[in-house]
């Protein structure tokens, strides 16, 4: 993370810091020789790193990508085809069974155990 010191009164910004201490350095600074002492409406900022935001911006399309392919297989003959058949309905059946007895488990489990 990077750190940032503005001061909204004077539309001022201090450099951009590696560390929070070093960000609050240039507020205290700033505080005595621009307000003689006095505490403005200021604020030390949080900045993404370039690298947090490529990640972020890289989940993001995948998850859109992902939501997209799973419309358009919802909509496919062969997926409608997949659900209306028997094997479907079973499966479908046995996951609500499964989640069901891992639901118990997790309720009941640490009190016998």
């Amino acid at each position: 993370m990077r750190y940032v010191y503005r001061c909204d009164p004077c539309q001022a910004a201090a450099p951009e810091r590696t560390t929070e201490p070093d960000a609050a350095a240039d507020r205290d600074r700033h505080r005595a020789i621009a307000h003689h002492g006095l505490i403005p409406a200021d604020r030390i900022e949080e900045t993404p790193s370039p690298l947090a935001v490529l990640g972020r911006s890289l989940v993001h399309s995948a998850l859109a990508a992902m939501i997209e392919g799973s419309r358009r297989a919802g909509k496919s003959k062969a997926v409608r085809e997949v659900r209306a058949s028997e094997y479907w309905r079973q499966a479908v059946q046995l996951l609500w069974i499964g989640v069901g007895v891992l639901a118990l488990v997790a309720l009941v489990g640490p009190r016998i155990f």
